[in-house]
């Protein structure tokens, strides 16, 4: 008899997506307010696929995120927050919102108690539901108030 094949055991582990607008530079110039523009085109994106969408810098603060999406598929969702580009805790993968509809095509607007970013963060979206494809735009209204 031959050899019984090992058990093998693997863990499935979400990719991290980096949208092209990832590193584009955000200025406010002289007003106060300004928006972040991140956006990404999904091919068959997995549940709880991350994906990283624009860089915030630390002391910026967060008012409201917006989105607008193609239908991503039947029973799509998402959800919308940030992680601190140093691995520090403190971030949310829901604190902007979460279960997003995707499916069908649409919009979507989120205000909230302000967030202070407490280090460089990257602004995510995390796949729910289902795998999604099609074109997802996320605006974020910031206001850089610098570190105190």
């Amino acid at each position: 008899m031959g050899a019984s094949a090992p058990n093998i055991e693997r863990k499935l582990e979400m990719a991290t997506i980096n949208a092209p607008t990832l590193l584009n530079t955000q200025y406010s110039g002289v007003a106060p307010l300004a928006v972040a523009h991140g956006q990404v085109e999904l091919a068959a994106a997995a549940v709880d696929d991350k994906v990283r969408l624009v860089k915030l810098y630390a002391g910026t603060k967060i008012y409201r995120v917006d989105t607008a999406f193609d239908d991503l598929g039947t029973s799509t969702t998402l959800d919308i927050g940030f992680e601190y580009v140093n691995g520090e805790s403190g971030g949310s993968a829901t604190a902007f919102a979460t279960g997003i509809d995707t499916d069908p095509a649409g919009t979507s607007s989120h205000v909230f108690a302000p967030v202070t970013l407490a280090y460089d963060a990257y602004i995510i979206a995390t796949i729910k539901g289902a795998a999604s494809t099609g074109t997802l735009d996320v605006m974020t209204t910031f206001e850089f108030k610098g570190m105190k």
